[in-house]
């Protein structure tokens, strides 16, 4: 049996007696690109589940623009430029948009802008601002107050270490569990301790070097978009902390890795095993049923919608609200999967809508 389901029930235990959302203040660090082209994200985000943020910030390299636009240094050249309160710009070493490997392409250079973002997030009173810190991609839906009821019922407190989100073992032989970069979650003591790590490592002296493609897996700066290996395997080397599943009491996935309207219809036994289920145990230890199925009545996290006009689908569908977008595309949007998609939903209004009335 998963030594870390075992633990749930010890971890389950109310060691952290807080029972109002206020006082889980989560903060959202959403890494981005300020082009054009992504920029309907933004609003997006903001007129959907990031105004359930306690803390809303999107960390961007100092290169702004498109090829149709034009690229522009904010570092040299944005006097006059203007972005709004929330958007960071970082400074990034290594430009996304030209690199060596991929003339003429992006360069996937996700783990330093993580990295950097942290230790900003650190460096400008991060930990005054909130108690709970999630690194979420501009293209997962996330559920703010799910969150804050998953860590209340099982009282944890942020100032324990708690690393914890979709967690994947399919490299199992050559890394530690990872947990899917869709959303992923540090308590407060956890982000301090990691942002503490980040701030010291060296300045890039090969800024092209991927080292998690080449297997030295170490905890340094690096050219790589494998952000959540080099995350768990900081995690474990400097602080002994593991990635933990965010799955419910059943054992089922709070954190969706592909839109959920599709997650909803993968099943291990009628479609047998692929990189996703590797090493995922299969029965829960105490029930005997199935698990890491999709997905429990409180999710957290959906992933996979790079058209923003499916947040506000989501947000019609979960929350009954109707948010204005240029062209109300969404309106006409369809799933699908119809069926099992509207059979799900309508449990998770009715969970949602529970646990609203009873508090926690």
């Amino acid at each position: 049996a998963d030594t870390q389901l075992l633990a749930m029930s010890k971890n389950s235990q109310p060691s952290h007696q807080n029972k109002n959302l206020s006082d889980h203040r989560l903060y959202c660090m959403v890494p981005f690109i300020w082009t054009p082209k992504y920029i309907p994200s933004y609003h997006g985000i903001h007129k959907t589940w990031g105004k359930r943020c306690d803390v809303l910030k999107f960390m961007i390299d100092p290169i702004v623009g498109d090829n149709e636009t034009g690229y522009l240094d904010l570092r040299t050249s944005g006097k006059g430029y203007e972005l709004p309160d929330d958007v960071v710009v970082l400074d990034i070493q290594r430009p996304w948009h030209v690199c060596p490997k991929e003339e003429g392409g992006v360069c996937r250079n996700i783990w330093e802008k993580v990295w950097r973002s942290w230790v900003w997030v650190d460096s400008h009173g991060g930990a005054d601002l909130a108690d709970w810190f999630v690194k979420v991609d501009a293209d997962s839906y996330l559920f703010p107050e799910n969150m804050k009821h998953y860590v209340i019922k099982r009282g944890w407190s942020p100032d324990d270490q708690h690393y914890f989100g979709h967690i994947l073992k399919h490299r199992a032989r050559d890394i530690v569990p990872i947990i899917a970069g869709a959303a992923v979650f540090f308590s407060r003591a956890t982000f301090k301790a990691a942002a503490n790590i980040f701030r010291r490592f060296d300045a890039v002296v090969e800024p092209w070097n991927d080292v998690t493609l080449r297997g030295h897996l170490k905890c340094q700066d690096a050219y790589t978009d494998q952000e959540e290996i080099v995350t768990a395997v900081c995690l474990k080397e400097h602080m002994r902390v593991d990635a933990y599943p965010l799955l419910d009491e059943m054992g089922q996935e709070l954190v969706t890795i592909g839109e959920i309207e599709d997650v909803l219809l993968w099943n291990r036994t009628e479609q047998g095993e692929w990189w996703y289920w590797k090493n995922k145990p299969r029965k829960h230890p105490k029930t005997g049923k199935d698990m890491h199925q999709c997905c429990g009545d409180l999710p957290v996290a959906f992933h996979g919608y790079r058209d923003p006009q499916w947040f506000f689908k989501l947000e019609n569908e979960l929350y009954s609200e109707v948010s204005d977008d240029k062209g109300n595309g969404w309106k006409n949007y369809r799933w699908r999967h119809p069926v099992e998609t509207n059979r799900y939903f309508g449990r998770v209004r009715m969970a949602m809508k529970d646990v609203s009335r009873r508090g926690s």
